[in-house]
């Protein structure tokens, strides 16, 4: 058997062959990972309890070194399931945190933005080791849920891509990929 080939035929082969040889890089959809969720009834109030897995590619502690801030967000979402329409959002979070580097202080940052607390750290990995574990975080009031409907959560953690620092977000000063994060990690509520 004999294969044909033209200049639209070679340069589709090239490609493609370029592609199957090219690195794939398995790290870059591991930044962000929710390793477990859960909800607990305390009272009239859900808290939410929640473990990540956070491992930051070289280029973002080079920014961090060089004394960028790196903006991250936690998203929330807790839905009324519905058969035959789509799910009524009943509430949405976003827990943002702003994470900085202190050359002179030789400190690590880590800016609450919605509470206003600022912690120091003596390195960058017991900030990150702070952030892996959210614990008894005030989801919702248990009086805002019907007992007859069921609800459903998800939860998604990773840097806040809008919030960059302009020279960040300048795709000619940094080759690469700031839109990482975590992929949605959905649960059901039990009532």
């Amino acid at each position: 058997m004999r294969i044909k080939l033209n200049s639209v035929n070679l340069v589709f082969y090239l490609l493609l062959i370029a592609l199957l040889l090219q690195p794939v890089n398995a790290q870059a959809q591991d930044e962000f990972v929710i390793k477990s969720v859960n909800t607990q009834l305390n009272e009239s109030v859900y808290f939410l309890n929640a473990v990540f897995e956070i491992s930051l590619p070289g280029y973002i502690v080079s920014a961090l070194d060089q004394g960028f801030v790196l903006p991250m967000l936690i998203e929330i979402e807790v839905s009324r399931n519905r058969f035959f329409w789509f799910d009524k959002d009943i509430v949405t979070i976003k827990q943002r945190y702003r994470m900085q580097y202190h050359a002179m202080l030789d400190t690590v940052s880590l800016f609450d933005v919605n509470s206003g607390n600022r912690q120091y750290f003596s390195s960058l990995n017991a900030a990150i080791n702070h952030l892996t574990v959210l614990f008894n975080f005030p989801l919702l009031d248990n009086n805002a849920l019907n007992q007859d409907k069921s609800y459903s959560a998800r939860l998604k953690f990773g840097i806040d891509h809008a919030a960059l620092p302009i020279p960040l977000k300048s795709s000619s000063l940094w080759k690469n990929d700031w839109h990482i994060g975590s992929d949605w990690f959905e649960w059901d509520i039990t009532q």
